[in-house]
């Protein structure tokens, strides 16, 4: 098993980031301390977001070390000192929007208090240079020590989507056209969880998309992901339609048994297509498609709709809209991959 699997690539980059901020601080003779905690909050998941906090990061970490400088000098050593630091990083930090910086410019401000004796505008320099060297070290580290990529995450999780939307949407239309009540009253909750999942994919996706530009390899990998974004907007519209489902209210269906039967029979391939269980075989798919949009077209034309019940639509005809809708984006789907 891969040390990266046991302890994780994280941790192993803000070790990383750490041992060389100390080293570097050591060769100057910097105390290392500042260095250190700026190294340790700005490895971030991606490069793009390393080098944006890390913009902020500075003029905050700025703020935090000439407030802790202007009260020693006022007030030495004192509690007072500590509550005016700490109070004015934060208010400065969060009137200037430097609010990623916050958290390490406050630490730099306390810590400070401690260890600064004389020579105040030195001492604001130096933790200047510490803070920098902090940064650039953790930013370089996570350029280019595992650089974040996504991609195997990214279709994992995909994969885990496209089978649990398969059950989801199987699972509702089986209670839509037989249940006369709901066999599981958390089943359009599951189906919202999937949501939760796809914005997860999403926003690793977006974290990909941002390093692009920093990662030379990763733009070999450019169409494939532009690739897992399309599919993962596919999804999300899929998912939008089994919720759909999911929230009718209980219904008795007015077709035969045996046109049920038919009906959850093609859900069910539909179903499996999409959660892999069943391949992609465009003439199999033709001809269900095709059974699909008969069927449609026998509703619309044998369906009595008065118009003061318009917004009342037979649920058949909501069902197989419906699904017409979720065929027509898995064909696409796969179509396009």
């Amino acid at each position: 098993m891969k040390i990266q699997t046991i302890i994780g690539n994280r941790v192993i980059k803000t070790g990383i980031a750490v041992f060389f901020t100390a080293l570097i601080c050591k060769w100057l003779d910097f105390p290392p301390t500042f260095a250190v905690i700026t190294a340790i909050v700005t490895i971030e998941p991606t490069v793009t977001d390393s080098i944006k906090k890390g913009l902020v990061r500075f003029p905050a970490s700025a703020i935090g070390a000439a407030y802790a400088v202007i009260f020693i000098a006022l007030f030495d050593n004192s509690p007072l000192t500590y509550v005016l630091a700490a109070v004015l990083t934060i208010f400065t930090c969060f009137r200037l929007k430097l609010h990623a910086g916050l958290l390490v410019a406050t630490l730099t401000a306390i810590a400070m208090i401690e260890v600064v004796e004389d020579s105040y505008f030195f001492s604001f320099l130096i933790r200047l240079a510490t803070t920098t060297i902090g940064l650039s070290v953790s930013t370089l580290v996570n350029m280019f020590v595992f650089p974040p990529n996504y991609h195997h995450s990214i279709h994992k999780q995909i994969e885990s989507i496209r089978k649990r939307l398969s059950n989801h949407m199987k699972r509702c239309y089986y209670e839509l056209i037989f249940a006369k009540a709901p066999l599981d009253y958390g089943m359009d909750k599951k189906v919202g969880n999937v949501y939760k999942e796809l914005e997860s994919a999403a926003l690793l996706s977006l974290y990909q998309k941002n390093d692009l530009k920093y990662h030379h390899i990763l733009e070999k990998h450019e169409e494939e992901l532009t690739q897992l974004r399309q599919q993962i907007h596919s999804l999300r519209m899929i998912q939008y339609h089994v919720t759909n489902i999911a929230e009718q209210p209980p219904q008795e269906f007015k077709w035969d048994i045996k046109k049920q039967k038919l009906m959850f029979e093609n859900v069910v391939y539909f179903g499996n297509v999409l959660g892999g269980e069943t391949a992609f075989d465009k003439d199999d798919w033709k001809v269900k498609r095709d059974q699909l949009y008969q069927t449609f077209q026998e509703i619309l034309r044998d369906a009595q709709i008065d118009r003061s019940e318009a917004a009342k639509l037979p649920i058949e005809l909501v069902a197989v809209y419906e699904l017409i809708s979720i065929v027509q984006i898995i064909e696409a789907y796969f179509s396009k991959n």
